[in-house]
């Protein structure tokens, strides 16, 4: 699958985002070096606060990299295109429009014919078994329905890429297992180069073919884990011995990470200095 040559092909060239200036200043992203090959599902996974989302954000062109190259088939990205199909966390829908006219947005932005959006639109929701809701409004959907109809949108102009920020974690853990098995086999259909960003090892491992660990701040790349499971996959694999043993090294090395943050906050004066102070408190009663 690491085709560099065809369409859909990301690079991050040792990527460093910093923020603020001064003593305010902070360095998220630390020279993260990082490529999804076309039509390949990558995840990043890491401690909160390492770097994820900025570094999706990089890619979808919302705001550029204070050093180093972030690449779409090999051109510089300086902005957003629609080349990049992107999912957050919120349902950015529009509640005045249908879902149907929400899925067709983008195709109207386009400028394509409302016989040919139309088409576009129903045969997408037809694939997320939402036909049935196209002329319902975003309210009257459950949460795991909006998000389908997010990703459908996304879909719909036919992007190179999909960029995916936490698109499940709002869901309840029910729903969310349905929706990873609903976009593994979208995504198996279209074949899109994916990136995909989570706080859930298990949702990394079920949907993906990497999976990139970052350090915690300032984020840089710990590991990178090929996930060897088969496809199509399905819930079941989930408690097979290969999905465990995968499933063991990455919570290692996410705890790894995690530990290192909570060691950085101690280490600034926080509770560290708590400690001391009550464990001299301590001493003076023991005498």
């Amino acid at each position: 699958m690491n085709d560099r040559t065809a369409k859909g092909h990301i690079e991050l060239r040792r990527l460093s985002m910093v923020f603020g200036s001064g003593h305010r200043r902070v360095q998220a992203v630390d020279e993260v070096s990082l490529y999804v090959a076309p039509g390949e599902f990558v995840s990043i996974i890491g401690p909160s606060g390492c770097g994820k989302s900025t570094l999706l954000n990089v890619v979808a062109g919302f705001t550029q990299p204070t050093e180093g190259d972030a690449l779409l088939d090999g051109e510089l990205i300086d902005g957003p295109g629609a080349d990049r199909g992107v999912v957050f966390q919120q349902y950015s829908l529009f509640p005045w429009m249908s879902v149907r006219k929400n899925v067709e947005f983008g195709l109207r932005m386009q400028g394509v014919s409302p016989s040919k959006r139309e088409t576009t639109a129903r045969t997408l929701l037809g694939l997320a078994g939402l036909l049935a809701f196209e002329n319902h409004f975003p309210d009257q959907l459950s949460g795991g329905m909006k998000q389908r109809v997010g990703i459908v949108r996304a879909l719909a102009t036919s992007p190179q890429v999909m960029l995916m920020d936490e698109p499940f974690g709002a869901l309840d853990s029910q729903t969310r297992v349905v929706m990873q098995q609903i976009l593994t086999n979208m995504w198996q259909r279209f074949r899109l180069s994916v990136l995909f960003i989570t706080h859930d090892i298990e949702e990394a491992i079920f949907l993906s073919d990497r999976v990139y660990v970052m350090t915690a701040r300032p984020g840089r790349i710990k590991a990178e884990i090929e996930i060897a499971l088969p496809r199509p996959r399905n819930a079941e694999m989930m408690s097979s011995i290969e999905f465990t043993q995968i499933l063991h090294k990455l919570r290692n090395l996410i705890r790894e990470e995690s530990l290192a943050a909570m060691g950085s906050e101690l280490s600034d004066g926080g509770l560290e200095g708590f400690a001391i102070e009550v464990g001299a408190a301590g001493m003076k009663e023991m005498v």
